[in-house]
């Protein structure tokens, strides 16, 4: 596994970040993590260094080495358990790779008063050590360090799936208030490991396609989606529960549909390169790309059957009943 590097040194603009990451979520947070780059390269040009070029001089103090100051900061900076999760840049803490195997950490040790890295295993001489960058999806890894961990060897991962109200839906207003009420918005990414989905997300969909005359539970369901309501409550409603399950397979199916279209289509990018260094460097891009890709459909994937297993049962316990009562009232014919 490659030594760390922050995403925003692999993926330099943004033309590259709507080539490749167009397929997952986590384009838009890096998108969002570059702005915020370049939000605070622009403020302190503006308010600083324009106005002290003998002391900030543009050929050092220039977007491109500002980029490389934070890539360098990502890969460098350390959350410190023992100090309740303060951070400290810690140097040559990038020369420690990742494995998502052993579950130590770099920390703050009281009595040397420096930053120690305690092993959780025996290594034989010659050995290399792994360090836990921290429980992380690979679109986490990828967008803080650069790499994407071998498909099926995470157990963290996790695929982002987005759900949004319908424009069209007559409490529209409503439901978009009880949101935002809470701090959240019409459209909102929820997590999705092989394990499940989280009670949030179920909550976001029984909002989504409740009726009319369930306005009173709206409240309710945006609280539990936000998780602001103290501890997770399993709400449920039995009456949406097909309509809220085939909501989220809807979804997870064009979902789907858009990384397997990214992932037919990579095999033809980037041909009309002729430098070998621009087009080793596109290649590895693609590369990274593919694998997250890769590792995110397969969660997606899990979901499509686990939702297709869930709406069958719904179904055919439906039809029971529907049996059973026509039987009944044959019965009393």
């Amino acid at each position: 596994m490659s030594s760390p590097t922050a995403s925003l040194r692999r993926f330099r603009t943004r033309s590259e970040l709507d080539r490749y990451l167009e397929a997952s979520q986590i384009r838009e947070r890096a998108i969002e993590r570059s702005n915020d780059v370049i939000g605070t390269y622009n403020d302190l040009k503006l308010r600083i260094f324009s106005k002290h070029p003998e002391l900030f001089p543009e050929e050092i103090y220039n977007m491109e080495t500002f980029r490389w100051s934070f890539g360098i900061l990502f890969s460098r900076l350390v959350r410190l358990p023992s100090m309740d999760g303060k951070v400290a840049l810690v140097p040559w803490a990038d020369m420690l790779n990742h494995s998502c195997e052993v579950e130590t950490y770099l920390d703050y040790d009281k009595s040397s008063e420096g930053i120690v890295f305690t092993t959780d295993r025996q290594y034989q001489p010659g050995e290399q050590v792994f360090i836990s960058y921290g429980k992380k999806s690979n679109g986490e890894l990828l967008l803080s360090y650069g790499f994407v961990p071998k498909e099926g060897t995470n157990p963290s991962d996790s695929a982002e799936l987005s759900l949004s109200l319908k424009k069209s839906d007559k409490c529209y207003k409503e439901k978009l208030d009880a949101l935002k009420k809470y701090g959240l918005s019409g459209s909102q990414c929820f997590p999705l490991q092989v394990t499940g989905w989280p009670v949030e997300m179920m909550a976001y969909a029984y909002l989504v396609v409740s009726p009319p005359s369930m306005l009173q539970q709206f409240d309710e369901m945006a609280a539990v989606a936000s998780n602001k309501t103290g501890a997770k409550k399993n709400i449920r409603y039995p009456e949406i529960d097909e309509q809220a399950f085939q909501f989220i397979l809807d979804t997870c199916e064009a979902s789907i549909a858009k990384y397997t279209k990214f992932l037919q289509a990579s095999g033809s990018m980037d041909l009309d390169v002729t430098s070998p260094k621009q087009l080793n460097r596109r290649l590895f891009l693609k590369q990274l790309a593919v694998d997250l890709c890769n590792s995110e459909r397969r969660i997606l994937y899990r979901t499509q059957y686990i939702l297709r297993r869930r709406l069958r049962d719904i179904r055919s316990g439906e039809l029971k009943a529907l049996r059973l009562f026509d039987g009944v009232r044959n019965w009393f014919k």
